[in-house]
């Protein structure tokens, strides 16, 4: 009887001694949150905080309400204690969406339905955030071709034209100065079911032994040789296709 009331005892102790180091971690950890706030972005919003599984700690989430920032985003804290953002990269993202759209469809290249998708890879644009003050900076100032990736959707299912191949090199050409990475999607119809009906194809600034450059595909004779799609079938697996829609059964066919 009386191990069993010493162990409750102990266990009461070490419960009580948990909550009071978790309750004054997540104390401290809202109060850096809420510093880096103020002084970064001049408000003083609330910050919930749930536990971040992959870094430790406590992840924050805040809503900015002054433009141009306004909208919620996340707040980490690296092992060194320093804090990061994703609003500069959602910011820019936006930008690049918005004005790379728009010029697209005023050149007759982009139908207004068809979409823009544009990352900012997190960490990627951290050495950028640390030099640039939260502004309204445009993503076209911190060297967007070193780490923008753009994915373009166009509503048409991909039937091997020449038409299709002459539109992916008009958007190659208008965008490159802009992009590091461009993915072309062809899948579907607006509104409709898209799954297990795409196929697309990815450009680089630098090719790899999977993608080329789009640097260096200037012409149709250029994606005729490279003749490479990808596509996801009915059980979710990627295949690789030729243009013509016959699967390429070699990994390693180019």
């Amino acid at each position: 009887m009386k191990k069993r009331i010493v162990a409750g005892i102990v266990g009461g102790l070490l419960a009580a001694s948990f909550f009071t180091y978790t309750t004054l971690e997540k104390s401290e950890a809202r109060d850096a949150y809420s510093t880096y706030v103020k002084e970064t972005y001049q408000e003083q919003p609330d910050i919930e905080l749930s536990r971040d599984w992959k870094m430790g700690g406590y992840v924050g989430e805040v809503t900015l309400t002054k433009e141009p920032f306004a909208g919620t985003y996340f707040l980490e804290t690296y092992g060194d204690g320093s804090i990061h953002d994703n609003v500069l990269e959602t910011y820019w993202e936006r930008e690049a969406e918005r004005t790379i759209h728009e010029r697209l469809i005023s050149q007759g290249i982009l139908k207004e339905e068809e979409t823009i998708r544009a990352e900012v890879p997190t960490g990627v644009s951290d050495d950028a955030q640390a030099n640039v003050t939260p502004t309204p900076t445009s993503i076209y100032e911190t060297s967007p071709e070193t780490y923008l990736d753009v994915s373009i959707m166009f509503h048409e299912d991909w039937n091997n034209a020449d038409e299709q191949k002459q539109r992916i090199l008009d958007v190659m050409r208008d965008i490159e100065p802009d992009v590091y990475s461009i993915h072309f999607s062809f899948d579907g119809k607006p509104g409709g079911n898209d799954d297990y009906t795409e196929r697309y194809m990815m450009f680089t600034r630098e090719a790899s032994d999977i993608d080329p450059s789009f640097l260096d595909v200037r012409t149709i004779e250029d994606l005729n040789a490279y003749d490479r799609l990808y596509g996801f079938d009915e059980t979710t697996f990627m295949t690789e296709y030729h243009f013509d829609g016959t699967p390429i059964e070699d990994k390693t066919t180019r």
